[in-house]
């Protein structure tokens, strides 16, 4: 049979690393709550190590052949990553729901991953060399170019394409005839039935990779191409949640509302619900009720936290804000401009304030445990910055809410 040269059908221009940027931003893209990112994250990684082992593939991938009756070590390695990428694919386009098109190309490389792999084998699943009246097909030869003494090197020495390549495979196929009609004193029967197949597939390094890499850049621009589609929920306009005249969130609904995804900042751990805005309820139910605080301060703070939230809700509702912009609602940050600077402040506040001194604050079933060590540091650092005395008596949640309150007194004091 006429010999198969395997050739690209397409230029592959990409850099690997283009290819690989590419790839890590398309899976991004496809990760949501509900995608199996340990199954997912394995398939993913064998891609990326299969783009940079394709991309230095160098004329010696099939090592010295198989002279010895085996195939050289680098011809199974060139092999198996060559299934471990096609099934890596398989897998994460299964998952994905693509839709691509495998190139013929690609069908003659797992052709050959098979005959190199299960030679010794009858095989009978050789799907792209044309061979599918053949019960038997069997790796013969991998002959390198680097074996000047081979007769295939005569064989092909006055066809210039054919000579330069970089390995030779020959393969033998039998159609397994054990036809009874044969009369036995044909002698040629064989022949005239070609009974037998021999067949040579050429490759060329730098052919191979190009095919390889073409096939990923296909698969990733099918990815890139999936629309994912995002549940859309009718969610009630603002003023619905928020009246700004009197002061009123209804932060109970909002997060009903908000506890269906993790857009908002909402989380469920250890069956603990976490929300900063069960925070700022707390803080604002505190102020309408406390005796000791000023009206001026009352105000400033019912309104901020109305407007934080006003906010917080338009930008939840438009589904084309990436959810990193939602804002967040952590006391910490909604007052940042009026808590005082002290030594320990990062340690403390940022650190240690809502995991050991006041864990439950930002939670919806309260609960008014605390590490009692830290909690004394933070009001020793808070008494010497504000230069008022907080103490152990109060709960642990008012004495953050005090705090919110004294640091926003002092500085209207100030003015």
């Amino acid at each position: 049979m006429k010999p198969i040269i395997v050739k690209a059908s397409t230029e592959f221009n990409t850099s690997a690393e283009e290819l690989k940027c590419k790839f890590n931003k398309y899976q991004k893209n496809q990760e949501t709550e509900t995608t199996h990112h340990y199954s997912e994250a394995s398939a993913a990684w064998i891609i990326r190590g299969c783009i940079d082992y394709f991309d230095q593939l160098d004329n010696d991938f099939l090592g010295m052949g198989n002279g010895s009756g085996i195939p050289d070590m680098k011809a199974d390695y060139f092999a198996n990553n060559l299934y471990r990428l096609y099934n890596a694919m398989q897998f994460l386009g299964k998952s994905w729901k693509l839709d691509y098109q495998i190139l013929d190309e690609f069908n003659i490389l797992r052709d050959i991953r098979t005959l190199i792999v299960h030679s010794g084998e009858q095989l009978m699943t050789i799907e792209s060399l044309e061979l599918e009246d053949y019960k038997n097909s069997q790796l013969l030869r991998i002959v390198s170019s680097k074996e000047n003494d081979s007769p295939i090197h005569l064989k092909y020495f006055n066809n210039e394409s054919l000579a330069k390549m970089d390995y030779w495979l020959e393969i033998g196929s039998d159609k397994h005839d054990q036809s009874k009609k044969r009369n036995l004193a044909t002698v040629d029967y064989h022949l005239q039935n070609e009974s037998y197949c021999d067949q040579t597939i050429c490759l060329k390094a730098v052919d191979i990779r190009n095919i390889v890499l073409t096939e990923i850049e296909n698969f990733i621009n099918s990815a890139s191409k999936v629309k994912l589609v995002k549940i859309s929920r009718k969610l009630p306009d603002t003023k619905v949640v928020i009246v700004k005249e009197g002061n009123k969130v209804d932060f109970d609904k909002i997060a009903q509302l908000v506890s269906k995804d993790l857009r908002g900042g909402y989380f469920i751990e250890n069956g603990i619900e976490h929300w900063n805005g069960f925070g700022l309820k707390r803080l604002m139910e505190y102020t309408k009720m406390s005796s000791k605080i000023s009206e001026e301060a009352r105000n400033f703070i019912c309104e901020r936290i109305v407007n934080v939230m006003s906010n917080y809700w338009d930008v939840y509702r438009n589904r084309n804000i990436p959810d990193e912009e939602v804002p967040d609602l952590d006391i910490r940050k909604v007052f940042l401009d009026f808590t005082p600077d002290f030594n320990k402040k990062h340690y403390l506040e940022d650190e240690k304030l809502f995991s050991h001194i006041a864990p439950y604050f930002n939670t919806k079933e309260r609960n008014d445990s605390t590490d009692i060590s830290y909690l004394a540091m933070f009001i020793n650092e808070i008494n010497r910055a504000l230069d008022i005395e907080f103490n152990l008596e109060q709960s642990v949640d008012g004495l953050v809410c005090d705090y919110i309150i004294e640091s926003i007194e002092k500085q209207f004091n100030n003015f």
